[in-house]
């Protein structure tokens, strides 16, 4: 009895948790061409579970221009954010078609991109 009143309470537990989803994340550089000096900025990490966004990144970025699209483009959310290795929290408009969403990441001449 004790067993199955443990085994009840930690699957009511679980279901409290929501794990998200790792988004993988690509990159084009925008100014390969460029002779000047600049720095390469890590690959931000992308984590997307139901209409929250998270991004974290190993250095500070300042000025990053977030864009979130549904898959016909239309524009879910826009923003100029400040990436560290702190949580950076978005929130996009549920829509019919959940998990199909295009984020583009743009700093310093770096294109970051990803579908969820």
């Amino acid at each position: 009895m004790v067993k199955h009143i443990f085994i009840t309470l930690l699957l009511s537990a679980s279901a409290l948790f929501v794990f998200a989803d790792d988004v993988q994340m690509y990159t084009d550089n925008i100014g390969q061409h460029n002779t000047g000096h600049r720095t390469e900025i890590p690959t931000p990490r992308v984590q997307a579970d139901d209409n929250t966004v998270e991004i974290t990144c190993d250095s500070l970025v300042s000025n990053a221009e977030v864009t979130i699209t549904d898959l016909n483009g239309v524009i879910m959310h826009q923003s100029s954010e400040s990436l560290s290795p702190s949580n950076t929290l978005l929130f996009v408009t549920d829509t019919p078609d959940q998990y199909k969403y295009y984020i583009e990441i743009v700093a310093d001449e770096q294109v970051f991109y990803g579908y969820f």
